[in-house]
């Protein structure tokens, strides 16, 4: 699936960010946390310093294009910094109101360098298997 140049699940090797998602993931929240570490270790690579630096001040964000590998579908989010130094990825909503992800699947997240947005898709269903 996906479009001519699309970069892959398997194509982003090494970059993966890969969440187990969490009751407040699927429930009643806006937002999907994405650990500090891994948003600076493999996001903030492929991002310009000025793009990094400034997710790192006080109250900024940065909009962002999540792409859904499986669908294709766009949902622009806001990637903010939490009090805790973690990133939330907020109007997490509008993507799960249409998926239904439930406690425990698991998802992976990628940038995409040739389209510059991250894109994501369902790893595992909660209690089975890599559907890949």
């Amino acid at each position: 699936m996906g479009r001519k140049n699309d970069v892959s699940y398997s194509q982003a090797e090494g970059w993966h960010i890969t969440i187990t998602l969490t009751e407040s993931d699927t429930c009643s929240s806006d937002t999907i946390t994405i650990p500090k570490e891994q948003v600076e270790a493999k996001l903030f690579p492929w991002w310009s310093v000025k793009r990094s630096e400034g997710l790192l001040e006080p109250n900024s964000f940065e909009m962002v294009h999540l792409y859904e590998y499986e669908s294709q579908v766009t949902t622009a989010v806001a990637m903010k910094r939490d009090e805790n130094g973690n990133f939330k990825l907020h109007g997490w909503s509008c993507v799960q109101g249409k998926r239904k992800f439930r406690t425990g699947d698991v998802v992976v997240f990628w940038w995409d360098k040739n389209f510059g947005r991250l894109n994501f898709e369902l790893l595992m269903l909660a209690n089975e298997s890599l559907l890949t």
